[in-house]
C-alpha cells in the first residue's frame, strides 16, 4: 500500500479498490534507499540512548521531515520512528485491486493488479459500468481502466485542463459527472471513453463530491448548495 491513503476505497464483489498518493519519492522508480533500522542505530547513535536525536539522524532528508515521522512528539527518532520511516518510504504510489478475505500477511497473494501512471491524492476512484475511474487532482487528467485486468482503457485531459479537482466523481442516469474547483461540471459517457458531453459552469469554488439520490444530483459549492434533476 502507499504510504497516504486519502481517497475513499470502492467494493464489487469480492474486490476492493484503492488508489493511494505519497510524495514524490512514492513515485515507482523514485524511492529512497533507507538503510536498516539496527543498521542506523549501531552508527549513529553516539550516546546509546536508543534514539536519534537531530544532530545523530544520518541524512537530510530525515532531519527535514522528522516532524512527520516523530509519533511521540519528542524531537528524535527511536527505533519504532525509524521502521515507520522506512516502510513509508519503501512504499509506491498505485490504485491497486485487492480480493477481499483471507487471514493474516495477505500482500504476496491479495493483490490482483496493480496501476501506478496519473495516480491522484485526493479523489476517490469510482466504479461504474465496467471502468474504473481515477481524476488527477491537478491539470484535468483523467484515466480509465478495466476492473477486471487493470489494463488501460485511455487516458488523457479533461476540458478544463488548468483547473484542479478535488471532489471525487460520481455518476448516474448512465453518464459521468466531475465537479472541479473553479465550479465547472463536467459530464462523461459511461464505458471509459472521456469525450465530454456538456461543461456546466456554476461559477463557484467546488471541493466537496457532488451526491446522486432519487433522480436528483446535490452540488455543495462554496457559497451555495445546489439540487438539478436528471434526465428521466
Amino acid at each position: 500500500m502507499s504510504f497516504e491513503l486519502k481517497s475513499t476505497p470502492v467494493i464489487d464483489g469480492d474486490t476492493l479498490y484503492i488508489n493511494g498518493f505519497g510524495s514524490p519519492e512514492n513515485q515507482p522508480g523514485a524511492k529512497i534507499a533507507i538503510a536498516p533500522t539496527a543498521e542506523v542505530f549501531s552508527a549513529h547513535d553516539a550516546n546509546k540512548d536508543g534514539k536519534l536525536s537531530v544532530d545523530e539522524l544520518p541524512t537530510a532528508h530525515i532531519k527535514s521531515a522528522l516532524e512527520f515521522f516523530d509519533l511521540n512528539g519528542d524531537k528524535a527518532m527511536d527505533p519504532g520512528e525509524w521502521d515507520y520511516y522506512k516502510a513509508a518510504m519503501e512504499s509506491e504510489n498505485g490504485m491497486l485491486a485487492i480480493k477481499l478475505g483471507g487471514a493474516g500477511d495477505m500482500t504476496a497473494t491479495a493483490v490482483r493488479w496493480r496501476y501506478q501512471r496519473g495516480i491522484p491524492q485526493l479523489p476517490s476512484p469510482l466504479l461504474y459500468k465496467q471502468a474504473l475511474y481515477m481524476v488527477n487532482d491537478g491539470g484535468g487528467l483523467v484515466t480509465t481502466l478495466n476492473p477486471e485486468t487493470g489494463a488501460l482503457i485511455q487516458q488523457g485531459r479533461l476540458k478544463v485542463p488548468s483547473d484542479r479537482y478535488y471532489a471525487s466523481p460520481v455518476a448516474g442516469d448512465g453518464k459521468i459527472y466531475i465537479a472541479s474547483e473553479s465550479g465547472k461540471v463536467l459530464v462523461l459517457p459511461p464505458g471509459g471513453g472521456l469525450e465530454t458531453i456538456a461543461i456546466n459552469d456554476l461559477q463557484d469554488s467546488i471541493y466537496a463530491t457532488p451526491a446522486l439520490v432519487d433522480k436528483r444530483i446535490y452540488i455543495r459549492t462554496l457559497n451555495s448548495l445546489y439540487c438539478f434533476g436528471l434526465a428521466q
